[in-house]
């Protein structure tokens, strides 16, 4: 049997967990073992200090009547806290929703900017370089009542 077997067994006899063939086996072991049986008689000791310095807490011999005055305060202040964190969760929500659209909300229009009598100035339009792609020549066609992009201006006979 190796030590770590034999400290668990020790162990659970000292807390009375083994059953009584288990016992009578280690009591065999421990005759013939001198080594095991002072590791034995120490843990015993060890346990017995234990128990003098721990004594088990007993139990009201009667149980207490209820105060159903203190319990009736107790729910009255749960209800009041369970109100309050509601509230508290509720303005934290409304906190974060603002400070968001705070953040997210589109920037304000530029200021108007100010004109300076310089930057009035416009050139005068070019003149095209060719009167095929010309407004003028457009304007003027429409006005004739041509119909397709000749730049003659000349309707095709009608068949």
């Amino acid at each position: 049997m190796t030590s770590d077997q034999l400290e668990s067994l020790l162990l659970d006899r000292a807390l009375g967990e083994l059953p009584p063939a288990v016992v009578a086996l280690l009591e065999e072991h421990l005759a013939r073992d001198a080594a095991a049986a002072r590791r034995a008689a120490e843990l015993a000791e060890t346990m017995h200090l234990a128990r003098v310095a721990s004594p088990s807490p007993s139990l009201p011999a009667t149980p207490r009547p209820l105060d159903v005055q203190r319990l009736r305060q107790l729910q009255a202040l749960d209800s009041a806290s369970r109100q309050r964190s509601e509230f508290y969760r509720l303005a934290a929500s409304l906190a974060i929703g603002l400070g968001l659209g705070w953040f997210v909300r589109p920037p304000s229009p530029p200021p108007p900017l100010t004109v300076s009598p310089l930057a009035s100035y416009t050139p005068a339009p070019e003149e095209p370089r060719s009167t095929f792609w010309s407004i003028t020549r457009l304007a003027g066609n429409h006005r004739r009542g041509a119909t397709f992009s000749d730049p003659t201006g000349v309707r095709p006979p009608l068949r």
